[in-house]
């Protein structure tokens, strides 16, 4: 996975659709993201969220990716930023709690749920939310990959409902809102 993000990651931002920009900014207008706010961006890409963040006003952004060549186009695109070459499925702490740690557009990329959901309680302050939001609904997804010829060997590329809500237990999270109408859209609090 990492070499195919390797090759794709010079032309990678150019293309992005713009539908993707809209939705993004949505769920950060969703969240009330702003001023003051600490933010997490995992599987940061080229920096999607970071245009939109950019000027919020925040304490403090960080952006991991697991893809070098994709931070190196990030900090191209945008430099001086604060983005790191990391793998969000192995135990990471950061310096800083978040008030917000987001993975938009990349969770069909991750296998090890357990580990991103306890990376993301441990790396969030009290009442902070974890989010995962995707621009195509789970549906809109599937039927996608279809349409590109994309074999996974994983049947649901977004996690279901059940699976999420259970991880959600598990891991210390709660008050869980699951959206998967225009878009797929998933929010939970750090309870304690």
């Amino acid at each position: 996975m990492e070499e195919n993000f390797n090759v794709l990651a010079k032309d990678w931002a150019k293309k992005i659709p713009e539908k993707n920009y809209k939705i993004a900014a949505d769920m950060i207008k969703r969240l009330n993201i702003g001023e003051g706010h600490n933010v997490l961006d995992v599987a940061a890409g080229t920096g999607i969220l970071f245009s939109i963040l950019k000027d919020k006003g925040l304490s403090n952004y960080v952006a991991v990716d697991i893809t070098d060549k994709m931070v190196e186009e990030f900090l191209r695109i945008y430099p001086g930023t604060d983005v790191r070459c990391l793998d969000y499925e192995k135990r990471l702490m950061f310096d800083c709690d978040f008030d917000f740690i987001i993975i938009f557009n990349s969770i069909p990329h991750f296998n090890d749920y357990d580990a991103i959901f306890e990376n993301s309680y441990n790396n969030l302050k009290a009442g902070g939310k974890f989010v995962i939001c995707h621009a195509r609904t789970r549906d809109g997804l599937k039927e996608h990959r279809r349409k590109i010829g994309y074999v996974s060997d994983k049947e649901e590329p977004i996690p279901t409902d059940e699976t999420l809500i259970k991880l959600c237990e598990k891991h210390g999270f709660g008050e869980i809102l699951i959206d998967d109408e225009n878009y797929f859209y998933f929010c939970c609090r750090k309870t304690d």
